[in-house]
């Protein structure tokens, strides 16, 4: 079971030739996909987030005084006024009562009986 010297020589160089094939690096592998997920992410995520948040913000901005409101908690009321920081709203819940609660409790505007404007 010999081997010609001369293939023997051969495949000897062809192995010397052959470079030992790279490993790819771990960025290589995983870049790709990682960059993908956090795209889908921002996109799936925090953008519709943001615009949520944006969405609310302006909502209590543009809070005036006689809207009929509901808060969190379920109280109904309309608003008679703000504090000088813009962080509480004052409501009126009877003809005789007045309550104040954090502007941010407010959940949504009342336009008549049973019906609401979600923020």
């Amino acid at each position: 079971m010999f081997m010609h010297p001369e293939l023997l020589q051969h495949l000897l160089f062809l192995a010397e030739e052959a470079a030992p094939a790279e490993q790819p690096s771990l960025f290589d592998v995983f870049g790709i996909p990682i960059m993908i997920m956090i795209g889908l992410y921002l996109v799936l995520v925090v953008l519709p987030q943001n615009k949520e948040r944006k969405g609310r913000e302006d909502f209590l901005n543009n809070l005036k005084k006689n809207d009929q409101v509901v808060t969190i908690g379920g109280l109904f009321g309309t608003v008679t006024g703000f504090s000088a920081d813009g962080t509480q709203v004052t409501l009126r819940v009877d003809e005789n009562t007045r309550i104040r609660v954090r502007k941010s409790s407010i959940e949504s505007i009342v336009k008549s009986e049973g019906e609401e404007k979600s923020s």
